[in-house]
C-alpha cells in the first residue's frame, strides 16, 4: 500500500513599503516545477472564481508581466 504524499504550503505576504510580494515555502516544497504548478493552479482558480474569461487572463498577463520580472528594482517579487 502506498503512503500519501506530505502536505505542502506556500505563504504569501505583502510588503507595501518595499513594493513586494513575499513567498515562504514549506521545507518540503523544494521542487521549482511543483512550486510553479501550485502557484499557477491558485492563480487560475482565482481567475475562474472572479469570472474572468481566457481572453481577460491573457490580457492581464500581457499587461502586467513586466511588473513581476523587472530587473530595475521595480519587480513586485524580490529575488
Amino acid at each position: 500500500m502506498s503512503s500519501k504524499p506530505e502536505n505542502k504550503s506556500i505563504e504569501l505576504t505583502t510588503d507595501y513599503a518595499n513594493h513586494s510580494i513575499n513567498m515562504k515555502f514549506s521545507d518540503n516544497l523544494t521542487d521549482d516545477r511543483e512550486r510553479g504548478y501550485i502557484l499557477s493552479a491558485a492563480f487560475f482558480s482565482f481567475c475562474a472564481a472572479q469570472g474572468l474569461n481566457k481572453q481577460a487572463v491573457i490580457e492581464m498577463a500581457s499587461s502586467h508581466y513586466d511588473q513581476f520580472t523587472g530587473d530595475n528594482g521595480s519587480s513586485l517579487f524580490k529575488r
